[in-house]
């Protein structure tokens, strides 16, 4: 419970101090109302905890794919109400001239991508550990729906160069900052970002 009630308060400090949207404060700010913790216990299953309608924001908002969600004593946040549906833990509107763009919040472990300033989708991410990931303002220069790693090899699906070695692409999530330096993402989030994002759009990691 005090590990949550951490992470809520920097959650709210960030979003107050950081952020360029105002929505998105005032949304933190009611955090209790959409979301309340809960522990896994022996035999519980998505189905057990949640509607099917709820499983995919409690992935996002745990920032945690499936394998990692379910197991025991493992303490977890899940919707309220179906309001919960409706919450973003990043700006539903930014200032931007530019037609797609991608920001990656890494101290928050969220992304969020926009097509001209509105937000069209977010999603949890798990980043490079020991801070390994660049930060600052990149293009895109190519992608790969089935891309595999000599280096690591592991495949790489829906893969998106933008800077030397680095990608972002579906990966195993669970819930903390894991990757050797690349930008995982859950499977339904990195398929939607593949086919929408193009050659020399923008990438800001901050």
């Amino acid at each position: 419970m005090k590990r949550t009630l951490i992470i809520l308060l920097f959650l709210i400090y960030f979003f107050n101090s950081n952020s360029e949207s105002s929505e998105s404060s005032e949304v933190w700010s009611n955090f209790k109302e959409y979301f309340k913790e809960y522990t896994i216990k022996k035999g519980d299953t998505l189905s057990k905890i949640a509607p099917s309608s709820q499983w995919e924001i409690i992935e996002k908002i745990n920032r945690m794919d499936r394998k990692h969600l379910i197991i025991p004593g493992k303490k977890i946040l899940i919707p309220i109400n179906e309001e919960a549906l409706n919450f973003s833990p990043v700006p539903k509107r930014i200032d931007s001239n530019y037609e797609r763009v991608i920001y990656f919040f890494l101290d928050l472990q969220y992304f969020g991508a926009y097509e001209r300033g509105e937000l069209i989708l977010w999603g949890p991410i798990s980043s490079g550990k020991r801070n390994s990931t660049p930060k600052g303002k990149f293009y895109v220069q190519w992608k790969s729906k089935n891309y595999f790693s000599k280096k690591y090899k592991a495949r790489m699906p829906y893969a998106v160069n933008f800077f030397k070695g680095y990608f972002f692409h579906e990966q195993s999530l669970p819930g903390y900052p894991a990757s050797h330096g690349c930008i995982r993402l859950l499977h339904e989030d990195a398929k939607k970002i593949f086919d929408w994002i193009q050659k020399g759009d923008v990438i800001i990691i901050k």
